[in-house]
């Protein structure tokens, strides 16, 4: 059988070349396709939301677990110490509770807040990458890390927002929900962490007062 030449030497098009999803997802041409601009717009905003909803659980048991340990030790505390240093812990204990509970209140404030909006996000995060390699290249890392995770605590996950948050700090007055967002999820973890610990510091001198109460 001869061997058909034509078709043998025939360059490949490199529009038949099926790409791999990594890449077509990267594609930054001027058709919005599946994985055009808008659906790696849509995906990022939907993971930031998802994050939010678990966030905003996560501060309300920390918010409970605050309110409960501070109010609880700082009561305990005026009941048990007497002269100048119950005015003492009247006056730094108040400021430590109210910094642990408010500072978990103010978060799930934000959070409540940033909630709102969504398709405002959608236009911020195309605009963002729209022409900029660098700004979609972060979005991409961003998503990618953030589904792919092996450790689903908010904690680790908030962790993939950082180098997004840098990318739209130094446009701010452009992108002010996306800005709002990204900021109320990086800077959770540390007011949680924060009323955590005070709260554990509370509930060991409640202790001691309890203590000191009963003897």
């Amino acid at each position: 059988m001869a061997r058909d030449e034509s078709t043998a030497d025939d360059p490949i098009d490199p529009d038949d070349v099926i790409q791999p999803d990594s890449v077509t997802a990267g594609h930054t041409g001027s058709e919005d396709g599946e994985f055009g601009l808008d659906d790696l717009a849509e995906r990022a905003v939907d993971v930031l939301l998802g994050l939010l909803r678990r966030a905003n659980a996560l501060a309300g048991g920390v918010l409970i677990f605050a309110i409960i340990a501070c109010v609880g030790g700082y009561l305990l505390g005026i009941a048990a110490l007497g002269g100048g240093l119950r005015t003492l812990w009247i006056i730094a204990g108040g400021l430590a509770a109210a910094w642990a509970i408010g500072s978990v209140v103010a978060s799930m404030l934000r959070l409540h807040a940033v909630r709102k909006g969504s398709a405002t996000r959608v236009e911020e995060v195309r605009s963002l990458i729209s022409g900029d390699n660098q700004s979609q290249r972060s979005v991409i890392e961003t998503v990618d890390a953030t589904e792919g995770s092996n450790d689903d605590s908010i904690v680790t996950i908030s962790r993939q927002f950082f180098s997004l948050r840098d990318v739209v700090k130094d446009h701010r007055s452009n992108f002010a929900q996306l800005s709002m967002a990204l900021a109320s999820i990086t800077t959770l973890p540390g007011a949680m962490a924060l009323a955590t610990v005070i709260g554990f510091g509370f509930a060991g001198l409640s202790v001691i007062f309890a203590l000191v109460l009963l003897f």
